[in-house]
């Protein structure tokens, strides 16, 4: 399939892990053709949600570049496959009718969905009103100018097939994955400036954005009822939910749990590599079913046992990994401080992931069906 030719464009976000383990992946097998890419997210902090005036600042910045990127597509190789990383969302309202003229193919990376992201899972506006239903009503338009939507599970390719009244073989999954500095040699540096000296006492980590769809809550409550062999339970990120963790841990000496409010990424995998056990999400949302983490696929690759939600996207793989990756019930904090106690009770019943098995859970084995899909 190498004569296929692919050619990614827009204001990609090349921050996103998702964004560089696709476009990785499309260059290994040797399929992405040419990158025209209008920078502007870099510039906007990672920390917390955007303000509106720096996502003035980005549609400024697009405003600007896009007449010249737009010429190097057209100027492009005929026959090219269009692909927008995520969030090219917004993008194919232009590009699609474009592509249309230059009768070229669209794959769209949906990757996160926009109305049930904004609107059901963080709760920011109202279902029944007039922009909720605008939102919904942009996504379905966005999505049906695609030729090939990407998601990241199939039940995320479901979801967007029932909510927006599409075919399902519009879909085509690709697994997420882990970049390569995520991996077991990562315990060879040392982070005592974040985790404090190495002791026997074991850590149960826990990172990403502090939003509804991760579980904070019920992590938080887990903390407060585990009892079982001593340990420290260590939440690192930002978020929607800032104001709850900082009242929490307002006191140290009385917080159930220790809070890092960010870990540079390139330091993320020693960090990995310290706990003992790492946590996936617990959110009780329809979203958090659908979705593998990014940090599951890196916690993995570290080579830690992993707790998550139990779901259908998650399930499969539970059941292929049980000694590795173990499940609980969604929103359940006892449930959650039960399955902490009794894997640091028996920790060796806990083994790392196989690493032929690593193999499995890259996005190559997705790219592959992509191309084949493509090339008929």
């Amino acid at each position: 399939y190498m004569s296929l030719r692919m050619i990614a464009f827009g204001a990609y976000d090349t921050r996103k892990p998702r964004v560089r383990l696709l476009l990785d992946a499309l260059r290994r097998a040797g399929a992405l053709e040419n990158e025209i890419l209008i920078k502007g997210w870099e510039r906007v902090a990672q920390t917390n949600v955007p303000s509106k005036w720096a996502f003035f600042k980005i549609l400024l910045r697009l405003i600007l570049g896009y007449p010249r990127a737009l010429f190097r597509l057209w100027r492009s190789p005929k026959g090219a496959v269009i692909l927008l990383p995520y969030p090219g969302v917004v993008e194919i309202i232009l590009i699609g009718p474009l592509a249309r003229l230059m009768r070229r193919k669209v794959v769209l990376d949906a990757f996160l969905p926009v109305y049930d992201t904004i609107v059901m899972d963080r709760g920011f506006l109202e279902p029944e009103g007039l922009r909720a239903r605008l939102i919904h009503w942009f996504e379905a338009t966005a999505l049906r100018l695609a030729d090939l939507i990407l998601v990241d599970t199939d039940s995320h390719g479901e979801y967007f097939a029932r909510e927006f009244d599409l075919p399902i073989e519009n879909f085509s999954t690709v697994l997420v994955g882990a970049e390569e500095h995520f991996s077991p040699e990562a315990e060879q540096d040392r982070v005592e400036d974040i985790l404090g000296p190495v002791t026997d006492t074991p850590i149960i980590l826990f990172y990403g954005q502090l939003i509804p769809l991760h579980g904070v809550p019920t992590i938080l409550d887990a903390a407060k009822a585990y009892d079982g062999p001593p340990a420290r339970w260590v939440m690192i990120g930002r978020g929607q939910l800032e104001p709850m963790m900082r009242k929490i841990t307002a006191d140290p000496a009385k917080s159930p749990v220790e809070w890092i409010e960010w870990v540079d990424y390139e330091r993320l995998p020693a960090v990995i590599a310290r706990a003992t056990l790492c946590l996936g999400v617990f959110g009780a949302s329809d979203k958090a079913a659908r979705v593998i983490p990014n940090k599951l696929f890196q916690q993995l690759a570290v080579g830690k046992p992993v707790i998550t939600r139990a779901s259908p996207a998650v399930d499969g793989l539970a059941e292929s990994f049980p000694d590795t990756l173990r499940t609980v019930s969604a929103d359940e904090p006892l449930t959650l401080a039960q399955a902490v106690a009794e894997a640091l009770s028996h920790s060796s019943a806990l083994l790392p992931l196989p690493a032929a098995s690593l193999v499995e859970l890259s996005p190559d084995a997705g790219v592959a069906a992509l191309i084949e899909r493509l090339g008929d």
